[in-house]
């Protein structure tokens, strides 16, 4: 029978991947995370062969997967002997006052202003030059930084994996970047029936997003939708234009997830509001198998997206 391996990179036969589910779908899911996380293991050899880093960056668009391979670099540097840390750009927010607009009054969370800029270089410069820093942590139901700090210590076997979407943007991070792994994470393989493109890398990512946005950040289909063309101008702005700067680029695709959100995310398509986006979204998990979620493993990076 054949499987993954012999798929050809950045391109994933639908059909194929229909086949396989049924004829095996535990071989399926299996190769589809061997893929994933062979990558995360050629990442944490090479930094520890390397030995003079002591920062990843670690930068990726909305939905690509930052937080879960973040942490399993991390678990893998650990049996290269480094004791890493995961650091979320998120907790750099400025308070929700100061927080940049756009046109239409919403609060532009994709904008490298959104970030306290000053205070994350100074938190660099301070992990470098005496080896330790002040942590903040943001509340997001506040919308305002805490008072209290985590004081971050490193050393000669410390690593700190810093995530977000702006990690590789080189306003953000202007110095010591001789130091620093960078790393940029995406889908970036697209689904074909024949030689016709019915699921797009960025339109299966916008999947991800909707499964995740309406179980846990109380967001509407339609609502995702609308935000939709904000987030990716902002991507075109401040991500990808640094693709090319990294070490190492991440595919995070994996080929069965199309499956679980024809299982777990049609429904709620249906369900909601008709328009041209969803349409399209609808026709192209049409085309696909059905399968139930409760078959991810305990460690795979689809978890953050359907739970």
């Amino acid at each position: 029978m054949e499987f993954l391996h012999e798929f050809k990179r950045q391109v994933f036969d639908l059909d194929k991947v229909n086949f396989l589910a049924e004829e095996n779908l535990g071989k399926l899911i299996k190769d589809s995370e061997e893929i994933y996380k062979k990558q995360m293991d050629e990442i944490a050899t090479e930094i520890a062969e390397n030995g003079q880093y002591k920062i990843i960056l670690l930068a990726g668009p909305s939905s690509s997967g930052k937080t879960t391979s973040s942490n399993l670099i991390r678990d893998r540097l650990y049996k290269h002997g480094y004791n890493s840390q995961v650091v979320s750009l998120d907790d750099f927010f400025v308070n929700r006052d100061k927080t940049p607009r756009l046109k239409n009054g919403d609060y532009d969370f994709e904008s490298i202003k959104a970030l306290d800029l000053e205070y994350l270089n100074k938190f660099i410069d301070d992990i470098f030059e005496k080896g330790e820093a002040d942590m903040p942590e943001f509340d997001f139901l506040t919308g305002n930084r805490k008072s209290e700090y985590k004081r971050i210590k490193v050393d000669d076997k410390t690593i700190l994996i810093i995530e977000g979407i702006h990690a590789l943007n080189p306003i953000a991070f202007n110095k010591h970047r001789e130091n620093m792994y960078k790393i940029y994470i995406c889908l970036n393989t697209n689904f074909m029936e024949e030689d016709n493109l019915v699921i797009p890398a960025q339109k299966l990512r916008l999947m991800r997003r909707l499964i995740r946005d309406y179980y846990t950040r109380g967001a509407t289909i339609k609502r995702t939708l609308e935000m939709w063309p904000n987030v990716l101008a902002g991507e075109d702005l401040y991500i990808k234009p640094y693709k090319n700067t990294a070490d190492y680029l991440i595919d995070s695709t994996h080929a069965y997830e199309p499956l679980l959100y024809a299982y777990a995310l049609l429904p709620l398509l249906k369900e909601s509001e008709t328009c041209p986006l969803l349409d399209e979204l609808i026709g192209m998990l049409e085309d696909c198998l059905r399968v139930n979620p409760n078959v991810i493993p305990e460690d795979s990076l689809l978890h953050e997206f359907v739970g």
